[in-house]
């Protein structure tokens, strides 16, 4: 079979500079708090943690999974395992006056995005293929933020910060339920 135009892509799921979590670890345990430890990342180390994280929870992940219905879009992560597509958007914003609607917009858009994805995914066999989805996968919204105090969901899109995306990941299923 010969293809002559993909309809998505997918950059390396490699980091530049490897983000060592036993490292992040170690300095957890000397004191150092989360958030000053991420807020030193780079937009690009910052999605590189967040998939590792993922990745230690059994997640097959994709990194910036770029996909065209009507429109171009880019999902930052896309995370699956066993009947769970998580569509992640990283948020490394810093605290502000405008946090909440900018995480309302955000939320609006990444559910538009999750939504086009699921139309890009049925029509597309090779991407299903490739991410090993089902008829039987369950598509959610994510964003994943630096500064938040609490999850929070804005309509159908879970916000969870960086620092707890982890205890979220491993009672996943009492959260979506």
């Amino acid at each position: 079979m010969h293809i002559q135009h993909m309809q998505y892509s997918c950059l390396e799921d490699k980091l530049i500079d490897m983000i060592d979590l036993e490292k992040i670890k170690q300095k957890l345990l000397k004191g150092y708090q989360h958030e000053d430890i991420i807020k030193k990342f780079n937009w690009k180390e910052f999605e590189g943690f967040i998939a590792e994280i993922f990745r230690n929870n059994h997640f097959f992940v994709k990194q910036n999974f770029v996909f065209k219905t009507k429109n171009r879009y880019e999902i930052d992560l896309v995370a699956v395992s066993n009947r769970y597509v998580l569509c992640i958007d990283c948020k490394e914003w810093n605290r502000g006056r405008y946090k909440k609607s900018g995480l309302k917009k955000a939320a609006n858009k990444q559910e538009k995005r999750v939504g086009e994805f699921r139309k890009f995914l049925k029509k597309n066999l090779i991407a299903n293929k490739m991410l090993n989805t089902s008829q039987k996968s369950r598509f959610y919204s994510l964003i994943v933020t630096l500064f938040e105090e609490e999850l929070l969901k804005e309509n159908n899109t879970i916000i969870v910060p960086a620092w707890k995306l982890n205890s979220f990941l491993l009672d996943l299923d009492n959260y979506l339920a």
